[in-house]
């Protein structure tokens, strides 16, 4: 499988130049425009993804959960299958109570709909931030497990955990690591086969297996209110240029020693992070195409 990360919540503002080091080809958009959406579900199709990871906080959250169900109306009748990034434990009020009713809400809501990602018949949820809001691994493991217990206690769904370290198997069926550098993707891919963690190494880049990073980051303060920490200037160590897509060939280069079966794209429309494959001014479609190329040359392994 090839998914990409998915953006639902942005607006025209988010693409005003304070913001983003580039601007999508099409021009500034609204997330929630149905016709955007219709065309990011053909340029899916171009650069041959399986589909979506998107990003989704909670049924209390409007604007994900509606642009998610017209992400689905949208793609009815396609090969594509799309799943949402759990992101209900980052808002400020979370809570186990509020987390598991998340889940429920997409396991009763939208798990066996058409266009929802099934694997052997059981619907993929993926998780990140695991730690949030328990604050540390150790709580936040014991916090996943219990929910997990309470809303599906015979994995009759696949919970894919995002992390460094394979510290949430216990309460998930799947755990994907995050490193993008060479050096480290093939170290983590031996650690989580071996159910360890890996020697550290320097601190490893916190970003999926394969992505595309700019040569100039921006951030701007989170879709929901999060202070931005340091600004571009303050973090060089997170700078690295695209290299006209020598860096994406780079990371995806060393995918092949991993041996796993379940391929991230980071991502399909981050555009504050500047990991984006969708058409952008700059460089047109040149990551869909480049992105198609990777992963049919995944499959074929």
């Amino acid at each position: 499988m090839v998914i990409a990360d998915y953006m639902m919540w942005y607006d025209a503002s988010t693409f005003d130049g304070s913001s983003t080091w580039d601007v999508p080809a099409a021009g500034p958009y609204n997330s929630g425009d149905y016709g955007v959406i219709q065309r990011q579900v053909a340029e899916a199709q171009q650069a041959c993804l399986d589909g979506f990871a998107a990003h989704w906080y909670g049924p209390d959250d409007p604007t994900t959960t509606n642009n998610f169900n017209k992400l689905l109306q949208a793609s009815a009748g396609t090969n594509l299958r799309h799943t949402i990034v759990i992101q209900a434990n980052i808002v400020g009020n979370a809570s186990e109570d509020g987390i598991a009713a998340a889940i429920r809400y997409a396991l009763d809501n939208w798990a066996y709909g058409p266009n929802y990602l099934r694997l052997g018949g059981r619907p993929v949820l993926v998780f990140t931030d695991m730690d949030r809001p328990w604050g540390s691994d150790a709580a936040a493991a014991d916090g996943w497990a219990r929910i997990r217990a309470a809303v599906d206690p015979n994995h009759n769904s696949i919970w894919m955990a995002e992390g460094l370290y394979p510290t949430f198997n216990r309460c998930s069926t799947v755990c994907t690591s995050t490193a993008s550098t060479t050096a480290t993707i093939p170290i983590l891919a031996q650690a989580a086969a071996l159910g360890g963690r890996p020697a550290r190494r320097g601190k490893p880049d916190r970003q999926q297996p394969v992505l595309r990073r700019h040569h100039r980051r921006r951030l701007r303060r989170h879709a929901l209110g999060e202070p931005v920490r340091r600004s571009a200037q303050q973090r060089p160590a997170l700078r690295r240029d695209r290299q006209g897509g020598a860096y994406y060939a780079d990371t995806f280069a060393v995918t092949s020693q991993t041996g796993g079966d379940f391929l991230f794209v980071k991502s399909f429309n981050e555009w504050i992070e500047g990991t984006e494959i969708e058409p952008g001014a700059s460089y047109g479609d040149a990551y869909l195409n480049q992105t198609c190329g990777f992963a049919n040359e995944y499959r074929s392994r």
